[in-house]
């Protein structure tokens, strides 16, 4: 008797479940969405899918990037004044001695 109430209930939560689940909804699939490529950074160019997505940096990347690149510029701005200063002393004692 006991087996026979577990069955039965066991059947009646399967239909309960079964009643609730939700049909499948592919409407909003990104293969259904128009223009799907062109907002995610893909274009299709002669058959072929481009990515001309930006790179995938984190801000703490991109500033140490940045830091990198504003030292490397004074160091240029430093070795050009220098060879520009050794240039006018060559001008200025011309012979001069």
């Amino acid at each position: 008797m006991y087996l026979i109430r577990k069955k039965t209930y066991l059947c009646n939560e399967l239909l309960k479940f079964l009643k609730m689940k939700q049909p499948l909804n592919l409407r909003n699939s990104i293969y259904q969405q128009k223009g799907s490529l062109g907002k995610s950074g893909l274009t299709v160019k002669d058959g072929m899918l481009i990515n001309n997505r930006p790179d995938g940096q984190t801000g703490i990347a991109q500033l140490a990037q940045m830091k990198k690149a504003i030292k490397v510029a004074e160091k240029v701005s430093i070795i050009a004044r220098g060879n520009s200063m050794s240039e006018m002393m060559e001008e200025d004692s011309c012979g001069c001695d």
